[in-house]
């Protein structure tokens, strides 16, 4: 079970669990302004770890491993991306010159 503390008057106290959406239990932080959960089981690799839950936005938090593979995937399409401009730079030149 996941279980929460904050420290208050030189001690710690639990934090009570809370239902998210999804049915996800997770424990509240009120200075993070997120929830604390195990993400729910399913085919994603990091699918069942700790993570983080934002109410307001009602979603999960990326963890690391989804910004690295996020930022791997923006890295390749910008690489595909110049690639093309330079193909269409040279056939305008190409078009220029006659």
């Amino acid at each position: 079970a996941l279980a929460g503390f904050a420290l208050c008057a030189g001690g710690y106290a639990p934090l009570p669990e809370e239902t998210l959406a999804g049915g996800v239990v997770g424990v509240r932080s009120e200075k993070l302004g997120l929830c604390l959960c195990v993400k729910p089981p399913g085919p994603e690799p990091l699918d069942g770890s700790l993570c983080w839950y934002d109410p307001a936005a009602g979603g999960f938090l990326p963890t690391r491993h989804e910004l690295a593979d996020d930022n791997q995937s923006l890295a390749d399409d910008k690489q595909r991306a110049e690639a093309r401009v330079a193909e269409l730079e040279a056939l305008i030149e190409k078009m220029r010159r006659g």
